[in-house]
């Protein structure tokens, strides 16, 4: 059994840069691992528009995808289609035993950074308004922030909140789904803050696409964040 690397969607496509940062933290921490080049999307979009069948589909093709290895997904979104959504949708089907063991053998980003020793964390300085995914608890997520004792962090004044991305909003409701992101940029910019962190690939797609005309303030993953520590 290996351990298997799921590069999300997003991060495939529209962050080459962070995507082989992922490959650099595994390295760091001597881990073997592959990532298969048939790999597609965790059939999140399909499972939160509640379009069953082709979140069936994909969540079976996925089974084939990733066997009996254990898979690390560097997305919690990803890793709760995995571990919640695929034993929902393959109850009762003869890919349920299969689908409980990819489940309970998936692995998410915490995995990954917990074990990560970082050689430059104390150089890292600067002011950070970090954005939690808001798939998870805050307080699960502000660990990953304790190794920057140099830096500076500040948060949203709602502990979880979402960017605007979540739940198919953008194509849903465009105009409420601009507003919640421009009000998070707003935040970060009275903060005095001058990077965007977060740790959720979609979130951070969105938060880009609407920083091109604020020079002074820009998005990174933290993944990015804690590769450049090494």
């Amino acid at each position: 059994m290996s351990l298997v690397i799921q590069i999300p969607c997003n991060i495939f496509h529209y962050f080459p840069e962070t995507a082989e940062n992922i490959k650099r933290l595994c390295n760091s921490i001597q881990v073997p691992y592959s990532i298969p080049e048939n790999q597609t999307c965790c059939g999140l979009p399909y499972f939160e528009k509640g379009e069953i069948k082709p979140a069936k589909t994909i969540a079976e093709y996925n089974l084939t995808v990733y066997g009996e290895n254990e898979i690390l997904s560097t997305s919690l979104k990803c890793e709760n289609t995995f571990t919640l959504s695929y034993p929902k949708i393959l109850n009762n089907t003869v890919s349920h035993i299969q689908c409980m063991k990819l489940a309970n053998q998936a692995k998410g980003l915490d995995f990954l950074l917990d074990k990560i020793q970082l050689s430059k964390s104390n150089t890292i300085s600067g002011s950070y308004f970090f954005i939690a995914d808001c798939s998870a608890q805050k307080d699960f997520q502000l660990h990953w922030l304790f190794k920057f004792a140099s830096a500076k962090f500040h948060f949203p004044l709602l502990e979880n909140t979402c960017c605007g991305a979540g739940f198919c909003l953008p194509t849903l409701n465009a105009e409420e789904s601009l507003k919640m992101t421009n009000n998070l940029i707003q935040q970060a910019l009275a903060s005095g803050a001058d990077t965007i962190i977060t740790p959720n690939e979609i979130c951070l797609h969105q938060l880009q696409l609407q920083l091109k005309n604020q020079p002074t303030l820009k998005a990174i993953h933290l993944i990015d964040l804690y590769a450049s520590a090494l």
